[in-house]
């Protein structure tokens, strides 16, 4: 078994806690405002809320996630996460503001098993025969029921995602526009592997050869905190306005804490 990587408290000690002290000093405040909203929000009133209120708690879960990372040296990983956070405040933001588009969301999920259960039935034809027919068959019917909802105009497959906005479409629709534009392609470089995201690991050069990242290291540390605390703070202001209520601390003393941390390297501004 590989062992799980060390804990290096020289790498928080010098480089992890003090490049980031400011938000260290500013991330619980923002994290205990949005537990509180989500935590004494009541009784949604009705499944849309209840989506909205789901994808605001997994954008906290995610900045939980990247801090940790972050806090180990592991920035390059801590992007990716970072990525998926900003897709869960986009959404949750884009469903504030169009709360008609909440049945497609929720819906999706029988395209996405019909496609799960061609898989099996193809790939895994044993564990296929084990399920319940009588849920194979309930599967069936409901993507049925919904698959024309998701067909694209004059031909015969189905659109890519639950929305027929792509993410970059929803993000100008809820003002992520800038913080959408400034990271999202380099993060997704990220995740796909592509020869840009491979540029990216680069610590230094050595000779003709480049070094990776390899964590501990600060690289990419700094843009995935900024990203997840611009996505926390979206979340507070998305449950704030879908409420009607106050997040405690207020919203203005929380972006005064956004604003002071990063002030010097500022990608977007609430």
């Amino acid at each position: 078994m590989v062992p799980p990587p060390p804990v290096r408290a020289e790498f928080w000690e010098k480089e992890g806690f003090p490049k980031f002290a400011r938000f260290w000093e500013a991330c619980n405040r923002l994290f205990d405002a949005l537990n509180k909203l989500t935590l004494n929000a009541g009784v949604p009133i009705d499944r849309n809320e209840s989506v909205i209120r789901s994808l605001c708690i997994f954008t906290g879960i995610a900045s939980a996630d990247v801090s940790m990372l972050v806090a180990h040296g592991h920035g390059i990983g801590a992007q990716k996460i970072a990525r998926t956070c900003l897709e869960y405040a986009i959404n949750a933001e884009y469903l504030l503001l169009d709360p008609t588009e909440h049945p497609d969301y929720l819906d999706w999920s029988w395209v996405e098993q019909h496609r799960k259960l061609n898989f099996m039935r193809k790939y895994m034809p044993k564990e296929f025969a084990n399920l319940d027919p009588a849920t194979v068959a309930d599967s069936e019917k409901n993507y049925q029921a919904v698959k024309a909802r998701f067909e694209v105009p004059n031909k015969k497959n189905l659109r890519q995602s639950w929305c027929r906005l792509n993410l970059r479409e929803r993000a100008i629709k809820a003002n992520f526009d800038q913080m959408y534009t400034a990271v999202y392609g380099s993060a997704s470089e990220l995740s796909h592997g592509s020869f840009g995201g491979l540029a990216q690991h680069v610590e230094h050069f050595v000779g003709d050869n480049w070094q990776p990242a390899i964590p501990p290291s600060i690289i990419g540390c700094s843009l995935a905190l900024q990203i997840v605390h611009y996505c926390a703070f979206r979340a507070v202001q998305t449950i704030v306005l879908l409420k009607g209520i106050e997040s405690t601390p207020p919203r203005s003393a929380l972006k005064n804490d956004y604003d002071y941390t990063w002030r010097e390297e500022k990608v977007a501004a609430p």
